[in-house]
């Protein structure tokens, strides 16, 4: 019962995330992906690599636009916007 209670604790005060909101496609299409990301789950070399890997399904390299510092959080690090545009 405890433990319940102190899930529910810290589910409330957003202590606890799940994976989805640890990474998100914010938009994609044939010429780009944009992506958000907390700098505490994922590295910006990471994010390159998935952006890669989605331009190489239409045979091009992915090349990032710019950045963005989102949001700040305590817990998580900060929350990064990349964007990408699909070339060659």
């Amino acid at each position: 019962m405890r433990r319940a209670i102190l899930l529910v604790a810290l589910g409330l005060c957003g202590c606890i995330t799940t994976a989805d909101d640890e990474m998100r496609v914010l938009s994609y299409t044939s010429t780009g992906i944009e992506y958000s990301a907390w700098t505490g789950a994922y590295s910006s070399k990471a994010i390159a690599d998935l952006a890669q890997q989605y331009c190489q399904r239409e045979g091009k390299t992915a090349q990032i636009i710019d950045s963005e510092t989102a949001e700040k959080n305590i817990f998580k690090g900060s929350r990064v916007v990349y964007r990408f545009n699909c070339v060659g």
